[in-house]
Parts: C-alpha cells; structure tokens; sequence
C-alpha cells in the first residue's frame, strides 16, 4: 500500500496547514529581520552613517583648534605682531612693493 501525499492532505488537511501557517510566519519574520527598516541591513548602514559622521567630528574638531590657536595669537596678552600684520594684510589685499606673494 502506497501512501501519498497529496492524499495524505485531503485526508487530514489541518495537520499540514498549521505547520505551513507556522513555515510562513517564520519565513515574514526572518525576511524583516534581515531587510526590513530595523534589520541587519539597516544596522550595517546606520554603523556605516556613524562612523562618516565620526570622521567629519574629528576634522570639525581640528579645524576648531586651529582656530582657536589663531584666536590665542591675536589675543592682548599674547599679541603676535607678525601674525597680525600677516592677518591684516590677507584681509585687507595689501602689500608692500618688494613683497612676495605665494599661494598655496
């Protein structure tokens, strides 16, 4: 006697739709958590988005204490005068006839 399965799912349907219910539900959950908005795809991308923002703090942050440096040079107490002659020059597109110019 041979037993087949699609006689065996007309014969008692329920004991293949409860697993298969229970198959699909797991296959929705396991695609969600994989691709869907708070996935590991997501997590990779948001790690990715961090680590730039990252990068860009550490550059602000330099840029922050040079200009702070410059700041200190030009301050009363310790007033640089070559660095504010250099300062007033750049601003002011001035220089002196034997002066030379470089450009970075």
């Amino acid at each position: 006697m041979k037993y087949r399965f699609w006689e065996a799912i007309q014969a008692h349907p329920r004991h293949f739709i409860i697993p298969m219910i229970g198959i699909l539900i797991t296959f929705y959950f396991a695609y969600h958590a994989i691709r869907g908005e708070r996935g590991l795809f997501r997590l990779f991308e948001i790690n990715r988005e961090i680590d730039e923002a990252q990068t860009v703090l550490a550059e602000t942050e330099q840029q922050k204490q040079e200009m702070n440096k410059k700041v200190k040079a030009l301050s009363p107490e310790s007033l640089d005068l070559d660095m504010l002659d250099e300062s007033g020059r750049r601003i002011l597109n001035v220089g002196e006839k034997n002066d030379y110019i470089i450009f970075d």
